[in-house]
């Protein structure tokens, strides 16, 4: 492995200041990032370990809003009543992250810096208009996460500034989420393919908003904007539904590699935007007076 120079802050404010004179790579959990140092992928020289700074570490609720710390773990994203409450799809994308020991010591904020077009927890996020609110010594600044993630590992982090947190509005009246994914196995598997969905109808069953976002399609998590406007509007059916699943295919641009072809996960947009649809208008459902 590469040298480095290391440094482990115990507070937000120290992790502020040491990276503003350092410019040093924030580490998380680590669950990225040495892997890559091993197979000399990661070149920092300075890393900052974050592990220390418990304000980063925490889920509050917010008026209507959900906040989530950067250095939240995905265990702890899965296992909470209130995300599971107020966005099942980011709990079942949390809980479908790596395995046990990857879950526990992986964040949130690492997820999303990593900026992995395949990444569990964006498209739930991206459902959910989230923003993310990034931090550094003169101050701090908020955009919405689909601007935020750039590329394939790419973000709109500065050197000097950390991700602090993401939030996202709750929904309100008859609602539905979901999220699944398609991988090479059933544990440990980067997804083929993820689909994440949010659905509202109105007290006659039309559907008054929804919201598809997919991972591994395209260079980043994109939503369907096609599959959204074929949904909107009209009763949530199964004709609607499959509309809206053949719509995505225009907004997705998948490649081909060591995982699926591209071909195939154009097939498997589809199939998996038809299940999540499904099963949050079902939930929706479920709350209609």
């Amino acid at each position: 492995m590469q040298e480095f120079d290391f440094f482990r802050p115990d507070s937000l404010g120290e992790l502020v200041k040491i990276l503003d004179e350092t410019g040093g790579q924030v580490v998380a959990g680590g669950t990225d990032v040495i892997p890559r140092m091993r197979r000399n992928l990661f070149s920092a020289s300075i890393l900052v370990d974050a592990s220390n700074v418990t304000e980063l570490g925490f889920i509050e609720e917010k008026d209507d809003q959900i906040v989530i710390g950067a250095m939240t773990t995905h265990q702890e994203i899965a296992d909470s009543a209130l995300i599971r409450s107020a966005n099942p799809a980011l709990a079942a994308a949390a809980a479908s992250v790596g395995c046990h020991q990857t879950r526990h010591r992986g964040t949130l904020g690492g997820n999303l810096a990593n900026a992995s077009p395949a990444a569990d927890t964006v498209p739930a996020l991206l459902a959910f208009d989230a923003q993310i609110w990034l931090l550094r010594k003169d101050g701090g600044r908020s955009m919405p996460l689909g601007e935020f993630l750039v590329g394939p590992g790419k973000t709109k982090l500065v050197p000097g500034e950390l991700i602090h947190s993401v939030t996202f509005s709750q929904l309100s009246g008859s609602w539905g989420t979901a999220y699944q994914k398609l991988g090479k196995r059933n544990g440990m598997a980067i997804s083929v393919v993820g689909v994440a969905a949010a659905v509202v109808l109105d007290p006659a069953g039309v559907v008054r908003d929804a919201r598809v976002a997919l991972g591994s399609v395209a260079p980043t998590v994109v939503r369907s904007a096609g599959a959204e406007k074929m949904l909107i509007g009209r009763e949530a059916s199964p004709r609607a539904v499959q509309d809206a699943a053949d719509a995505v295919i225009a907004d997705i641009s998948p490649i081909s590699d060591v995982r699926s072809t591209a071909e195939y996960r154009r097939h498997a947009a589809r199939i998996l935007t038809r299940r999540v649809l499904l099963q949050a208008i079902e939930q929706a459902q479920g709350r209609l007076a």
